[in-house]
């Protein structure tokens, strides 16, 4: 048994909301009452209770067209200290599989268009990559962009000798980011908590304070996992969210970015979702991006034709033009990254979603075309683009 007089353990919960751009109105409504609402009610009812939040602009917009509320609702839970937000990429898309300027559009993107429908108290200091997904080249373009810190997955820290530990003590930084501090989750206990496996709050409880009694006094844990895991995912769960933040000290990142710094030699390529196995087969994102899995190299394929496609258009002609600026957040808005998702294991497959990700590139690549005009070759990009459709669909009839 855990000594009952022990202190309470430091815990930083960090929360990432999103749902895709095309998200259906029944779906949306039903996340809306299971998830952000209940998770608003128990913040405003428990002012000692504290997050830090990733809200995707791609979420933001969608609730701004009926659903202000929730805004206005997690905009006051900032304004009075309980909610800490994070940036991140508009439309979730996994920002290391895009090109610099693509990134960084996406990343701008979010800020702005956050920054329109939060206000004022949107001033993130912390950024949250979709999916966790990293790379040395991803960090450095946040550093650039001024932000303090990133959340990152703990495998990418892995191979240093002094990183990670159980418990948050000292604030790993990289060469590629030397100013950045790189917030790393505790996948164990945020994978436990993200399915449930805990049976109640006490065994939870006491897996956290067993680790706490072998690190410094000095330290946190962090936890790292989707918003809707409270509520949505799990019926009801905010308020085992509830329990064990009132038996905690609770921080948000900013709290604790005054740790000691130690710089770290190596810095893996990963996601959350990214195992051992996949960091030394050399595949860093697994779900989107895996070697051999045809759906993923035709949807990566079309996505590069686009990209490549819309980089003409940005050389060619000014981003201030309207029709510009309307194929840039149109292609911003088909890499969001549940297309490539859907189609990368057995339990969660979706032809359909597969095909509606397909969709949405198609379409901004038709408005990128438009855009440029006659100073491309429009009809061999149109016929690769049909063919590749043509691919996938007959690839997954043979699946189905």
């Amino acid at each position: 048994m855990v000594d009952s007089n022990i202190t309470k353990p430091d815990i930083a919960i960090v929360c990432h909301a999103y749902q895709p751009p095309n998200q259906t109105p029944e779906v949306l409504e039903r996340i809306i009452h299971n998830c952000y609402l209940p998770v608003a009610n128990m913040l405003e009812e428990n002012p000692e209770i504290k997050i830090t939040l990733n809200f995707n602009a791609s979420l933001s917009e969608i609730l701004e067209n009926g659903y202000s509320n929730i805004i206005e609702r997690y905009a006051n839970l900032a304004r009075n200290g309980q909610v800490e937000f994070l940036e991140s990429g508009a439309y979730h898309p996994i920002l290391p599989l895009l090109s610099e300027k693509e990134a960084r559009f996406q990343i701008t993107l979010n800020h702005q268009m956050n920054l329109r429908i939060f206000g004022s108290v949107w001033h993130p200091v912390g950024f949250w990559p979709p999916e966790l997904a990293v790379s040395p080249t991803l960090l450095n373009q946040i550093e650039n962009l001024g932000y303090q810190y990133s959340i990152v997955p703990e495998i990418s820290i892995r191979s240093n000798s002094n990183h990670p530990t159980p418990l948050f003590e000292k604030i790993p930084t990289h060469t590629s980011a030397s100013n950045l501090a790189l917030i790393y989750r505790n996948r164990e206990l945020s994978n436990n908590l993200s399915f449930k496996r805990y049976p109640n709050v006490s065994n939870f409880m006491e897996h956290v304070n067993l680790l706490k009694a072998k690190q410094p006094q000095r330290s946190v844990l962090i936890m790292a996992t989707d918003l809707e895991t409270f509520g949505e995912h799990h019926a009801g769960y905010e308020i085992f969210l509830k329990h064990i933040l009132e038996k905690s000290t609770v921080h948000t990142i900013k709290d604790i970015l005054n740790y000691p710094r130690d710089r770290i030699e190596k810095f893996s390529e990963s996601s959350w979702s990214t195992s051992e196995e996949d960091l030394y087969r050399n595949i860093p994102y697994p779900l989107w991006a895996f070697p051999g899995n045809s759906i993923h190299e035709i949807l990566n394929f079309h996505s590069d034709i686009l990209s490549e496609t819309l980089d003409f258009l940005l050389r060619s002609k000014d981003e201030s033009i309207f029709e510009v600026r309307q194929a840039l957040k149109e292609v911003a808005k088909a890499q969001y990254s549940c297309q490539t998702w859907w189609a990368s294991a057995k339990d969660h497959f979706s032809k359909d979603l597969i095909l509606k990700g397909f969709e949405e590139q198609k379409k901004a690549l038709n408005i990128t075309l438009k855009a440029i005009g006659s100073d491309y070759p429009n009809s061999i990009i149109k016929a690769t683009s049909n063919r590749l459709e043509e691919r996938l669909k007959r690839y997954l009839q043979r699946i189905m």
